[in-house]
């Protein structure tokens, strides 16, 4: 064991925005990974040499991904310093066992957080030409 206890019973808890922005940076993050790999894919079959089996690589793309999540939550009122106002969070933690089990589940997970993420098809603007050098003619 790691020697340190976790808080209320095993659960993991974080701030939702904390939790809302740390699962749109996965998703983000898993596209990006598929986009690298579709590159090198791209670049293996420009290098095959001409005449040789090599099949052009394929892009994938999440055109929509949705999530669902059940979690407890409470709402905590941060300490604040001298001259500071105290804050108000929504602390959610994942299902603590023990309350699943007096108080039956859909009394634990008292919030339910959909997130459905879809690109905005926007078409990129068209760089703008590059401009003519000067034409700087020889004296003839």
């Amino acid at each position: 064991m790691s020697g340190q206890p976790l808080p209320q019973g095993g659960t993991q808890q974080s701030e939702l925005g904390a939790l809302l922005a740390g699962t749109v940076r996965a998703v983000v993050d898993a596209q990006d990974v598929l986009d690298d790999h579709a590159r090198q894919l791209a670049a293996e079959y420009a290098a095959a040499e001409p005449g040789t089996l090599a099949l052009p690589p394929l892009w994938y793309a999440f055109d929509s991904v949705g999530i669902d999540i059940d979690l407890s939550s409470e709402v905590v009122r941060t300490s604040a310093g001298p001259g500071q106002v105290p804050q108000t969070q929504l602390v959610c933690r994942t299902l603590n066992p023990v309350t699943a089990g007096v108080f039956g589940y859909s009394a634990a997970t008292g919030t339910h957080v959909h997130v459905t993420l879809t690109p905005q098809r926007v078409a990129p603007a068209p760089l703008p030409l590059p401009s003519p050098p000067p034409d700087h003619g020889e004296p003839t």
